[in-house]
């Protein structure tokens, strides 16, 4: 789905254009060990400009005691999935975040004048460019410190990364897309880390595993 550019828009968020407004969804919170299987989340989030050529971006997620949405998301699903519990229908937030996103310059290596001279709308003519978020603490049951994603953005697809400070290791991602005039993203942790929302028990155990492990994933529609 093409978008329109709002001439007021900085042009240093031209590469985020696509982004910009309000959205609105559902999908899955995924945490590995619960009995109960995914639960469902919903989202609201904000993406706002700013005269300094930034981006805002205010999010709400709630966990509702319900399974998660179906079809499941496919980087959820499994073969040994419990059958979904009928759940209470109460929300509770997740988490509330507050960042700030910042677009950079072209990432080396591009040949910048072919994309110049690619025809509007050809994959030729798409650039990836540097992409920073710093996100403050945040509040809700998941609550975290600060913290700062780097990465990149390229046409209608974004891709972030946490590193560890000492050993540069990834420990969390997000990647999202517009697909179809639909906002997709996935949110991975990597499986050592430790996340503050308690279970049932009121506990809050390690994730098992090494690698990266899907938290959240959600698809959000314009409102």
């Amino acid at each position: 789905m093409p978008i329109s550019l709002d001439p007021s828009l900085p042009r240093s968020l031209y590469p985020l254009a696509w982004l910009v407004g309000t959205w609105e969804g559902s999908g899955a919170l995924h945490r590995p060990g619960d009995e109960s299987g995914d639960r469902r989340v919903e989202q609201r989030l904000e993406c706002t400009p700013t005269e300094d050529g930034t981006l805002t971006w205010r999010s709400e997620v709630y966990v509702v005691d319900e399974a998660a949405p179906l079809p499941p998301t496919s980087v959820f699903a499994r073969e040994d999935a419990p059958a979904p519990r009928q759940g209470s229908g109460q929300r509770r937030l997740l988490m509330r975040e507050r960042g700030v996103w910042t677009v950079g310059d072209p990432l080396p290596g591009q040949d910048l004048a072919a994309a110049r001279e690619a025809a509007p709308g050809s994959p030729a003519g798409m650039l990836s460019y540097g992409l920073d978020v710093a996100i403050d603490p945040t509040t809700g049951e998941d609550a975290a410190e600060a913290s700062t994603w780097v990465g990149e953005v390229r046409g209608p697809r974004i891709q972030l990364a946490r590193r560890d400070g000492v050993t540069n290791q990834v420990l969390e991602t997000r990647m999202a897309g517009y697909i179809s005039g639909r906002l997709m993203w996935l949110w991975e942790r990597r499986g050592t880390e430790q996340h503050t929302g308690a279970d049932a028990d009121g506990k809050s155990p390690e994730w098992p595993g090494e690698g990266l492990i899907p938290y959240l994933s959600l698809e959000l529609d314009r409102v």
